[in-house]
């Protein structure tokens, strides 16, 4: 070890032979306010700055939510009834408490992108700003985690697609249909009481396990992560317009509906199943918005 003051030597001491001697005389201090061994009369040492070559481990971020989450949060704003907040980048623990005696919450670290309350700042609804990103396999994973606990506690969650586009009139009509359907019924995933005989909660249906309309697309819902998305309106359009309007489509209509529900069931969670179904659906959404079907929110015919 070297001297805490002049440098030199000084074994397994603090101070060398020469400097321990005048701290003897009460010429050396230990400082109490940089906690320092210097002369007493000495100024205290500035302290030396870590810079690390300028770089830090962590750094403000420029903005909380995107340019396209800014466009939908005006549009949000604007359509909410008085009184109720949309607060971006609102974390499931929040607003969400487990009721069991564990430890570790980690699933309830997940971020949503908007939460809604009424002017008591009660939770009311979620609202999620899909892109692309979310038909990624390890997105939807999360999705669907983040749907299930949603449903647990009775939160429903509306979805708005991004490659649609912000479209105000559209946005109001989604979060009134939303108000308008509250309070939800909760459905039980995690607990172990029996599972009650009610359908969705949630205003977007997007994986097996989950119950749609009578005529709703199923595989397509299950692939592209939401009844009400782009792809899943061309698809709908082509059902409706098309198919339902012949006796041959009607048939491929009666066989699809009897036998997608318990494809999606058994395999809607497996790579191998939902990747060719998709490669699949996407030339024939592509091939069908050629012809002139418009990927815009659809409302079911039938």
């Amino acid at each position: 070890m070297k001297c805490k003051v002049c440098g030199a030597p000084s074994g397994k001491y603090p101070l060398c032979p020469a400097c321990n001697a005048k701290k003897e005389k009460g010429e050396i201090i230990k400082c109490q306010k940089c906690s320092n061994w210097h002369y007493v009369n000495a100024p205290c040492p500035t302290p030396v700055p870590i810079t690390d070559n300028g770089k830090y481990l962590y750094e403000i971020r420029k903005n909380l939510i995107s340019k396209s989450e800014q466009s939908f949060y005006n549009a949000i704003k604007a359509s909410l009834p008085a009184g109720y907040c949309a607060f971006p980048q609102i974390n499931l623990a929040t607003f969400i408490d487990k009721t069991d005696d564990s430890r570790f919450h980690n699933e309830l670290f997940r971020n949503v992108d908007f939460l809604v309350t009424d002017a008591e700042y009660t939770p009311k609804f979620i609202i999620e700003i899909n892109d692309q990103t979310h038909l990624n396999n390890e997105r939807k994973e999360r999705d669907e985690k983040v749907r299930k606990i949603c449903e647990e506690a009775g939160i429903p969650i509306l979805k708005l697609w991004t490659s649609f586009g912000v479209k105000p009139e559209y946005v109001k009509e989604r979060i009134d249909e939303t108000l308008n359907k509250l309070p939800v019924a909760r459905v039980h995933h995690f607990s172990q009481a029996p599972t009650p005989n009610i359908t969705q909660s949630s205003t977007s249906v997007s994986t097996p396990n989950s119950t749609v309309n009578k005529n709703g697309c199923y595989v397509a819902s299950c692939v592209y992560g939401s009844y009400d998305c782009p792809q899943v309106w061309v698809l709908r359009r082509f059902r409706d317009n098309t198919l339902a309007t012949n006796c041959f489509g009607k048939a491929f209509i009666k066989i699809y509906y009897a036998l997608s529900p318990t494809l999606v069931k058994f395999f809607g969670r497996y790579n191998w199943f939902v990747n060719p179904c998709k490669v699949v659906l996407d030339r024939v959404v592509l091939r069908l918005q050629n012809r002139g079907l418009e990927n815009t929110p659809y409302n079911d015919k039938y």
